[in-house]
């Protein structure tokens, strides 16, 4: 595997690991709204409900970490942070 294709394929793992963060944000941000706020219900949902998708969230992104985030060359965890330049385990360059 090339530079080149190393580089492209870390960036489809970073655009899905952004994809995964925003799912989780998106699914926590009612139940935070609910709680600042004092609101019993968002689009007809209660705190409960808000709770439990948060959770779920946070479940698809922990299992994309644990099991997605990976180097392309070595198939190691590469470290952490989206703008990584380099692999933590193979040293080859990600971006």
């Amino acid at each position: 595997m090339n530079k080149e294709q190393v580089k492209k394929e870390f960036a489809q793992v970073i655009r899905n690991a952004k994809i995964a963060a925003a799912i989780f944000f998106i699914l926590l941000t009612p139940s935070i709204v609910m709680i600042i706020k004092g609101v019993d219900q968002v689009f007809g949902q209660g705190q409960d409900f808000w709770f439990r998708a948060g959770i779920a969230g946070f479940v698809i992104y922990m299992g994309f970490t644990i099991f997605l985030w990976k180097c392309p060359k070595c198939k190691k965890f590469p470290g952490r942070g989206w703008f990584r330049k380099e692999c933590q385990s193979c040293g080859t360059e990600l971006s």
